[in-house]
């Protein structure tokens, strides 16, 4: 029973399945596709007024489903269209619903594009005439709708004033099954190269259409255009041509808006009115990012006239350039080719902005202008939104106020020429300003030498195509210091170099800078610092010159260049206490000290001033020691350096020398310096100092050597010695530690020397003495200026160890007299310690010649080198009195013409030893020895009767010998000896 029930189902539904494939069958029999065709053609057109042509063959199917396939399909708008659209479709088919299809009508269920190709040509035709199609009347949309439409593979290309935009690898899907129903569209593809993704969603397109609110979605992804997806939702009403979104809010990024538009579709332009607020606006993640091509591109201006009316937008905040604007408050009005922007009022920079500006096409060219203005702005808050990239720790730091007054305008069809175009009129201006310069503590040190305070500053521009003026002053280091100038804006707008024209003033000094500045910071030009004291300035600048003296009046001029790492001076002219000169320096940092490089030519250099000294002749030494005080070497450890030294002449105490050159090397710590040639009192000579400033251990070298030298101009000057005469050699090697100079002084060693040939001493005639001495007049030895010895040679070399200069061959040699001597030269205590062997020439007999004869003891040269102490050496005259007096009889011979009395010869008897001094030198010279040596005094015998001046009075007539001639010259020459005359 049961499997009869189940055989007659089944056949059942075979009949009913074969009837329906039966029925499928006829319908290319009852309904011709060409009857289709035309149908669906004739639809199209009645309801979009596109012309379709069916240019390939058609075909009717029936399965999968019931659909009409058309190749090669064209589609046209109408002649009188404003947008001409035309399209070519590879393959169509139309989806189509039955019963509709049997009855001779046509339903579309699907419509399906492969690679169609459509071009649209806005603004070819009249405008259109306002949609006067009233809401609610939605029996056309109920006409028209449709399962799906879908596209595959497309590309739309749209053409407009503004050029052309092409969609390339177009995807679309959208469902309308039911206009009272939701409905979806669904499309991706590349919009100029760049991938995009759209979709959207109406709950109900009737109620929309209707008038009605209608919920309605929007998405849209475009990686290359929106770092960001941009989605929106709203409640909809449309009453034509009149679409109104309420309960609007935008989101994307962080950008979050909400607000209501009224957009009128009808006419040549859609207008809208929009207002939004919200607490951002991130235009950074909304706008088009450049895509760093190197070429120049033109300016996309195609979006302005697509849409007309107003923006309003109040935002809590608004980012730009990757800047924060908060509040704001703008105002935009769209117009057919233009736009205009007000600002009502916008946060920035802990200050307030307002302005407004309008931008236009000008033929091809983008122009735009406007004003700005700005108050109350923080200059550190200003300087930080601006640093691009962010300032580093050596960047300076500016606060203030900032308050602007300005008008611009530009033009261009490039961003670069938009740039260049740039032109402004009005004032920037900075008041109640601080700012901290780090490279400032490289002029001068402290904690406040990077500080700038009371700043003002203002700039005035009356046009870019001239320089902008510059003027304001600042407080550094207690001193206000004014700027006054002007700078080319427009060079640096465009990345140029840019003239810069500079004044610095202040009671201290004055300094000026012409030349260019460089958008990266690079300067280029004549520079210039005039001071009336270069040493107050100096202290001022926190370096006290350790110089006691000079450092006056200072000027210097020349090309200054200032690179990355850099800084060269050229041509420079400079003046300091009197003397000027010419020179170049370059100074490079960067690596572990600066370096110096430097060439300078003085006509004159006098360093008196800055020891402390005098021209006046005289030694080292004055009595004042040694100072204690350590030598600072650190100044040459702070750098590297190359120096090249030329001098016209060069004065040290009295000593001043004709043509100088000297070439120095400074490396690590290390000083090399050569003198490669000196000038000096008609001879010359060279030599080498090295200073190793190592602290562990610094150390002093010098080797010199001067020869030819002119003795008495020379002597004259440095010791104020004028009785020397002849030409003569100097030589200098000695080194030291160089800690103070009094433990330089003591550890000084090496070795030195002097030689003088072929001279003479002035004021001094031995011959003329001998005369004397015949005449019995011997109180005194007196200097007489015209007067002179001749000299064959004057020299001594020096063994130096530990500070004390010893010498064993001092000679001074003539033809009247030799003298021989040693002795040392304590350095540290600035002492002499020599004794000498002084023989001097007399006539013996008429007729006999000359013999030199000794004066019978050594003299002895002791004592502080500024005031030595000269004598007899007392002890060798004690030790052997009779051979003192012998020879004092010998001196007599052929002078006296007697023996001297009272001295015993060689073999005879002698006197006690007190007695023969007492007769050998009489008791005058005597009473001088014992207060050399300190025995109290008897008292005081009446003065001798005065002595006439051998260089004032000829001498007298010979007169009747003393009792005892030899006693009174012994007394004489005592007297010349202990008394230094």
């Amino acid at each position: 029973m049961r499997g009869a029930m189940l055989r007659r189902l089944v056949i059942g539904a075979a009949v009913l399945l074969a009837l329906f494939v039966g029925a499928l069958a006829l319908v290319p029999l009852l309904v011709p596709a060409e009857t289709v065709r035309a149908r669906i053609a004739a639809e199209i057109e009645a309801r979009t007024g596109w012309r379709v042509a069916f240019d390939g063959p058609v075909s009717l199917g029936v399965f999968p489903e019931i659909a009409l396939t058309a190749e090669r399909l064209r589609i046209e708008s109408a002649a009188n269209a404003h947008d001409a659209l035309a399209a070519d479709v590879e393959r169509a088919a139309f989806g189509l619903s039955l019963a509709p299809l049997l009855s001779g009508s046509v339903r579309l269920t699907e419509i399906a594009l492969e690679r169609p190709v459509v071009r649209i040509v806005r603004g070819v035709g009249a405008a259109p005439e306002r949609d006067e199609t009233p809401a609610g009347d939605v029996s056309g949309l109920a006409a028209i709708a449709i399962d799906r439409l879908s596209v595959t593979d497309g590309l739309l290309v749209l053409r407009g004033a503004a050029g052309e935009s092409r969609l390339d690898d177009l995807s679309l899907v959208l469902a309308m099954p039911d206009p009272a129903r939701e409905s979806t569209l669904e499309a991706t593809g590349r919009l100029d190269g760049r991938a995009f993704a759209l979709d959207a969603r109406v709950d109900s397109p009737a109620a929309l259409l209707a008038g009605a609110d209608a919920a309605i979605a929007l998405g849209i992804e475009a990686p290359g255009l929106l770092p960001a997806r941009l989605a929106g939702e709203a409640r909809a009403a449309f009453a034509s041509p009149r679409l109104v979104l309420r309960d609007l809010s935008l989101e994307s990024g962080e950008s979050r808006l909400a607000g209501a538009a009224d957009v009128v579709l009808g006419g040549t332009t859609p207008a809208i009115d929009l207002r939004l607020a919200g607490a951002l606006l991130d235009l950074d993640a909304l706008l088009p990012a450049g895509d760093g091509g190197a070429g120049p591109q033109t300016i996309d201006l195609s979006a302005l006239g697509v849409v007309v009316g107003d923006v309003e937008l109040a935002l809590e905040r608004l980012r730009v350039a990757g800047h924060e604007i908060a509040p704001a408050r703008l105002q935009v009005q769209l117009e057919d080719d233009a736009a205009s922007l007000v600002v009502d009022e916008a946060g920035f920079a802990a200050g307030i902005l307002s302005g407004e500006a309008r931008i236009g096409r000008d033929g091809a060219q983008a122009r735009i202008s406007g004003s700005l203005a700005a108050r109350d702005l923080d200059a550190s808050v200003l300087a930080a939104t601006l640093a691009a990239p962010p300032a580093s720790a050596d960047a300076p730091a500016l606060s203030g106020v900032v308050a602007a007054d300005l008008r611009f305008a530009l033009a261009g069809e490039t961003p670069q020429a938009l740039r260049a175009s740039l032109n402004a009129a009005g004032r920037l201006a900075l008041a109640q300003g601080e700012a901290r310069v780090p490279a400032l503590a490289t002029v001068a040190p402290g904690g406040d030498a990077t500080r700038l305070s009371q700043m003002t500053l203002a700039v005035d521009l009356v046009d870019l195509t001239r320089p902008v003026g510059l003027s304001g002053d600042a407080v550094w280091r207690g001193e206000r210091i004014g700027l006054d100038g002007s700078l080319d804006l427009r060079a640096l707008v465009e990345g140029r170099a840019a003239p810069l024209d500079l004044a610095l003033s202040s009671p201290r000094f004055e300094a000026g800078y012409r030349g260019t500045l460089e958008p990266r910071g690079a300067t280029a030009g004549e520079a210039s610092l005039r001071t009336g004291s270069l040493r107050d300035l100096l202290a001022w600048l926190g370096r006290p010159p350790a110089t006691p003296g000079g450092l006056g009046a200072f000027a210097i001029a020349g090309r200054v260049d200032v690179a990355p790492g850099a800084v060269s001076v050229s041509d420079a002219r400079l003046s300091l206490d009197g003397a000027s000169g010419t020179g170049t320096a370059r100074i490079a940092v960067g690596g572990a000290r600066p370096r110096l490089e430097a060439r300078l030519a003085l006509d004159r250099l006098d360093l008196n001033p800055y020891f402390g000294l005098t021209a006046s002749p005289g030694g080292a030494g004055d009595g004042g020691g040694w100072s204690e005080a350590p030598v600072d070497l650190s100044a040459l450890r702070a750098l590297d350096a190359t120096l090249d030294l030329s001098l016209g002449a060069l004065v040290f105490r009295g000593i001043e020398t004709g043509r100088v050159s000297l070439a120095a090397r400074l490396e690590n710590g290390a000083l090399a310096a050569d003198l490669q040639e000196i000038a000096l009192y008609g001879g010359g000579g060279n030599g080498r100092v090295e200073v190793d400033a190592n602290p562990a251990a610094p150390r002093l070298t010098a080797r010199f050597g001067f020869a030819d030298l002119d003795a008495r101009p020379f002597l004259t000057d440095a010791a104020g010695f004028e009785r020397l005469e002849g030409r003569g050699s100097v030589r200098l090697d000695v080194s030291g530690r160089l800690v103070t100079q009094r433990t330089l002084m003591e550890s000084l060693s090496g070795s030195a020397g002097f030689a003088f040939r072929d001279g003479a001493i002035r004021g001094v005639d031995v011959t003329a003495l001998a005369r004397l001495l015949a005449t019995g007049i011997v109180d005194g030895w007196r200097l007489s200026e015209g007067a002179r010895t001749e000299l064959f040679a004057f020299e001594a070399g020096f063994a130096v160890a530990e500070g004390a200069a010893r010498t064993d061959d001092l000679r001074l040699v003539g033809p009247l007299v030799d003298t021989s001597g040693t002795g040392t030269i304590d350095l540290p205590a600035q002492r002499l310690a020599f004794t000498v062997e002084p023989r001097v020439a007399f006539e013996q007999r008429r007729g006999e010649g000359v013999r030199l004869v000794g004066f019978g003891a050594p003299v002895r040269i002791e004592g502080p080198w500024a005031r030595p102490r000269i004598y007899p050496d007392i002890t060798g005259v004690l030790q052997d009195p009779a051979g003192a007096y012998e020879r004092l009889r010998q001196l007599g011979t052929g002078v006296f013409g007697l023996d001297l009395p009272g001295v015993a010869l060689p073999g005879v008897d002698a006197p006690s030893a007190g007695e023969a001094l007492e007769r050998a030198v009489g008791a005058e010279a005597a009473r001088g020895l014992e207060r050399l040596l300190g025995v109290p005094q008897a008292p005081a015998q009446p003065p001798p009767p005065p002595v006439p001046d051998i260089g004032t009075s000829p001498p007298p007539e010979p007169a009747p010998f003393p009792r005892d001639p030899a006693a009174e010259a012994a007394r004489g020459l005592m007297d010349l000896l202990l008394n230094n005359r």
